[in-house]
């Protein structure tokens, strides 16, 4: 029997889909507002100096999490399809 591509099962990759999705939401969010100097963010005298260097970083933190977001939804859906073959 050839071994299977599944890597991550399908409730794992589920679950890591949902998870990465909230954190792109948030991480995008907290990126602009660190971004456009936002008051909340970057209003008080013990905050960081430089926001928008924050924001950027808030911004790559959110690109690792798209990348979780591609990476376990393909294994979805090759879960999805070797659950179908072997029926």
């Amino acid at each position: 029997m050839a071994p299977r591509p599944v890597i991550v099962g399908a409730g794992c990759a589920g679950c890591c889909t949902v998870l990465s999705l909230f954190g792109v939401l948030i991480l995008a969010v907290f990126g602009y507002g660190f971004s456009n100097n936002w008051e909340a963010f970057c209003g008080s005298t013990k905050d960081v100096e430089d926001c928008p260097a924050v924001g950027a970083t808030c911004y790559a933190a959110a690109l690792v999490y798209a990348g979780f977001v591609v990476f376990c939804g393909c294994q979805l859906g090759v879960a999805r399809r070797y659950s179908r073959i072997e029926l």
